[in-house]
């Protein structure tokens, strides 16, 4: 299996970037704080928010974030009905 190109941006302000090639998909962030938060959903949440090409890959973006220097990660539940899913971007 072939290893996956990514990549993270942080953006002024407020939003982080999870690149897997030329597909993205934006967590919120924390400014103004030290370090720098990345909110992500909880295991619970994740399922309703991720877009489809990540769905069962949580492990492994939550892995890559944390990994990442200069932000902590955070995870976030949603119990409301309606979850908004995370933006996608493309490059």
């Amino acid at each position: 299996m072939a290893a996956v190109d990514y990549a993270i941006e942080f953006h002024w302000k407020e939003s982080v970037i999870y690149w897997e090639g030329s597909r993205g998909v934006v967590f919120p962030g924390g400014w103004g704080v030290n370090p720098l938060v990345t909110y992500v959903p909880d295991a619970a949440t994740w399922a309703r928010r991720a877009p489809d090409w990540l769905r069962d890959r949580r492990d492994v973006v939550v892995a890559r974030l944390r990994s990442h220097p200069g932000h902590v990660v955070r995870e976030e539940g949603d119990e409301s009905i309606e979850v908004r899913p995370l933006e996608e971007v493309a490059r």
